[in-house]
Order: structure tokens, then sequence, then C-alpha cells
């Protein structure tokens, strides 16, 4: 897959089908609509490509009303190149771009940069100066320049309309399960090891420290069993997100403890798959009480590990 973060670089000199939309956290519906442009430029003898916009257009356009992403540019870009688009086109979102007028968007950028010769979106799809574009007018844009326009419909599950507002609300309630179902995939977080107070040591589990972008949704307090990607091993793990209320913790913190694993992590940088929660963070009246529950969670994190290897195996 191309990618071009400096548009000026894209020569336009291929036909090009373009998923047109945000698509944080390339959940199932976002695959529906790619997968439909890769159907239509292989139709169409045309390549197939993305534009998404960097930053969130709500990180100018209205900062007090910035949500947290579900995916980072970086890994949103490995996820469409794992689908087999052929073009990612990041466009820097500033106040000049918001404020273009929707036929000002279609004639400078679609037609005169990009030289679609069509383009698919999502039902709810919207663009220009304060999202005054929609669907219809994108139809009529297409009749009037000479571009296709496919629309796709709402993908459900459980006859829930997949979204990634929806998918975020998932999160943070600690509901990783199912938000892995409207994803496609493990919700996964990636940061680098940095200093912590070194607790976990003390009580016998050590754990990994993990600092995450500021600007990333994170899940509901609690303890998770994960995957912790280290070096290309795939490693379970038990993830505690929260205040630590045993130590009177007062800053919330990711940490993470390695099953069987005693490497020197710390700098490195790590990506962690949730793969369901395991209980709420509860305070303990003491440290031993507090090693007996983590016992416990690690004894159940094994059960469910043996489970899913069975069942895998069969």
């Amino acid at each position: 897959m191309e990618v071009f973060y400096e548009l000026e670089n894209y020569k336009g000199e291929h036909p090009l089908i373009l998923a047109l939309g945000n698509f944080d956290g390339l959940h199932m519906g976002h695959r529906k609509i790619l997968e439909y442009t890769i159907i239509k430029a292989t139709k169409e003898k045309a390549r197939s490509g993305v534009l998404v916009f960097d930053p969130h257009p709500l990180k100018i356009i209205n900062p007090s009303q910035e949500i947290p992403l579900l995916t980072p540019l970086h890994f949103r870009a490995e996820l469409i190149n794992e689908m087999g688009i052929d073009i990612f086109l990041v466009a820097s979102f500033n106040e000049e771009l918001a404020k273009i007028f929707p036929e000002d968007f279609v004639k400078d950028y679609l037609v005169k940069k990009f030289k679609v010769k069509g383009v698919v979106v999502g039902f709810d799809y919207s663009f220009g100066y304060g999202g005054l574009g929609k669907v219809d007018h994108l139809k009529k844009f297409g009749q009037d320049y000479g571009f296709d326009v496919e629309v796709i419909k709402p993908y459900k599950i459980k006859g829930r309309a997949v979204s990634s507002s929806l998918i975020r609300r998932f999160i943070t309630s600690g509901e990783v399960e199912e938000a892995s179902l409207y994803l496609g995939y493990h919700f996964t977080l990636e940061g680098e090891v940095v200093p912590g107070e070194g607790l976990g040591k003390i009580i016998g589990f050590p754990t990994a420290n993990l600092a995450v972008s500021e600007n990333l949704v994170i899940p509901g307090n609690g303890v998770y069993l994960t995957i912790t990607s280290f070096r290309g091993r795939e490693l379970y793990s038990l993830t505690n997100i929260g205040l630590k209320p045993t130590f009177q913790g007062k800053k919330r913190t990711i940490e993470t403890h390695i099953l069987d694993f005693n490497d020197n992590i710390y700098k490195h940088e790590l990506r962690i798959k949730f793969l369901q929660k395991i209980r709420n963070e509860v305070p303990f009246a003491n440290m031993e009480e507090l090693k007996k529950q983590i016992s416990q969670d690690i004894k159940i994190a094994r059960e469910i590990i043996s489970q899913e290897q069975s069942s895998s195996s069969v």
C-alpha cells in the first residue's frame, strides 16, 4: 500500500475509487465500505484508495468536543493495508480546510487532485464547511462532475448499527468483548514502558507501566485478560487500569503483568489486546489481601486461556 502524508506528492496518475471517511477503529461497518471499494476498483480496472483527515476534524472545529480515538493513525494504516487497499491518503485538517464549502471540496480535491472515477461512503457521511454536505449532495456532485457515488447501508450486529461512538461506549464501560465483536478484532492499546512506583515487583507480581497517547479511548477501570505483543511474541497478560485504590493512588495508570515472563522491557513499545474483563477495580484492606486477589486473578486467567486453547484445538 502506498501512503501519502503530503497530498502534494500524490500525482493521480491512475483511475481511483476512493473511500471517504475518518475510519476511526476500522470497525465492521468501515470494513464493508472498504471491501466494496476494492470490489469496485477491480471491476473498473482502477486503484482502490482511502482518504482520511488528521487530526480528527473535531479537534480543529470544536476542541471542547474532541473525542478520544479508537486507533492512532499509524495503526489505522496497518489495518487498512491488511485489507488490501492500494493507496492511503492523509489530508492535514486545518482551519482553512474546515472552511471549504462542499462543492469546492468535491471540485478541488476529488476531481482536480485525486481524479476520482468513483467514491464510496457510509450512509451518514458528511463533508465540507460545518458538515453541510450530505450523501444526497455528493450524489448530485457526482452527476455534475462525472464520477460514481456508492453509498453503503449501515452494518448491524444484534440489531444495532455499528459505529465508532457505540464502540467507544463499550470500551469505556469495560465491555471489551462486545467492542471486539463490533470492531472485528480485539481492542488494542500501545505505548512505551515507563518507570512506575515498583509496587508490583514488591508484592511479587512485576508490571509494565504503559504510557499511552492522551487522545485515545481507555477501557474502564478494572482487571483484564490481555495479550501483550513484544518483539514479535504474543504473550498472555493481566492488565490493570485504574487508580490503585489500595495504595490511595491519585493518577490513573495502565499496568500489565505478563504471565511466565521475566525479560527487561523498560523503554520498549508494547501493544496490548484486550480479551475480556475479569473484575472491577476495588480497594483491599492490606497488601496481603491484594496479593491473594492477584493470585486468584491469575488463576482465573489461566483457566480462561486453557479453555480457549482447548476449544481452538477441536
